[in-house]
């Protein structure tokens, strides 16, 4: 069923593309930035209650902040595609909330978050207004896109006041997800050139420009680096890339987590990395 639907969406890309290139490249780039949400269920809202709640003003769309403790020492939370703030649960909950104060938030269009596209660029942008925001993070942890909106945080703002970074199961670069949904919608040559004209006048970046081995130089605090060997949707050799470039972190392989690495065992990991 679901690959009708996915054949079904492609063949409406391919035909408006030929029809109206422009038109075309505009639909596709707002498909490709559009998360599904998901419903919250009762026990993600029993636990966003539990920390300070606050919309702050993004451009227009209010982004939900969560806030834990009152620690002197800051630590930010960002979670991935098509998920929200409660991934963070087991690790928030593992933190001392007298040493530490521990922001997560919902990306737009995910979670309790307002607006419906989503893609790096912007997220990074948002990192960098918390950045300012909270007057600098002592550690910054990411799963999947959140990582890699960080990275690109950090090199196109140019941020210096993250002491630590944890990345977990980051992507490598834009033009894998151009190719997962090329192959996944069978979309046409020209309604992929269509889609990247577009994407390209948006973020005023070539997508060959946004990659981690582009960004890697800019990481220059202690990071910890965590993926799975057979995740399904980040290629474990983006670690071994990112470890290899990035002199003054260490990495960690797992066996059998797939791409969300749940395990009380990493949960350990972080939060004692964090505390180090």
């Amino acid at each position: 069923m679901k690959q009708l639907i996915y054949q079904s969406i492609g063949l409406y890309i391919n035909t408006l593309n030929k029809i109206s290139p422009k038109k075309g490249g505009e639909v596709g780039f707002r498909l490709f930035c559009k998360p599904v949400r998901s419903k919250l269920k009762k026990q993600h809202l029993d636990f966003f209650k539990t920390s300070e709640q606050e919309d702050f003003d993004f451009n227009g769309v209010n982004i939900r902040l969560y806030k834990w403790g009152n620690g002197p020492k800051k630590v930010l939370f960002v979670h991935g595609w098509q998920s929200h703030s409660y991934r963070w649960k087991h690790y928030i909950e593992a933190l001392p909330k007298s040493e530490y104060t521990v922001i997560a938030y919902d990306g737009p269009g995910h979670g309790q978050s307002e607006g419906n596209q989503f893609h790096v660029p912007m997220n990074a942008f948002l990192i960098s207004m918390f950045v300012e925001k909270f007057g600098g993070f002592d550690t910054v942890v990411g799963h999947s896109i959140g990582c890699f909106s960080v990275i690109y945080a950090i090199a196109h703002y140019d941020i210096r006041q993250i002491g630590k970074f944890v990345s977990m199961a980051s992507p490598g670069k834009a033009s894998d997800f151009f190719s997962f949904y090329t192959a996944t919608l069978r979309l046409k040559k020209y309604a992929i050139e269509n889609i990247t004209n577009e994407f390209q006048m948006q973020i005023r970046h070539r997508v060959e420009e946004i990659s981690l081995m582009h960004f890697m130089k800019y990481l220059d605090m202690p990071g910890l680096i965590i993926h799975d060997k057979d995740d399904p949707d980040t290629p474990y050799t983006n670690a071994l890339e990112m470890s290899n470039a990035w002199e003054n972190s260490k990495l960690i392989t797992t066996e059998g987590l797939g791409h969300n690495l749940r395990s009380k065992e990493i949960v350990k990991v972080v939060c004692g990395f964090i505390q180090e």
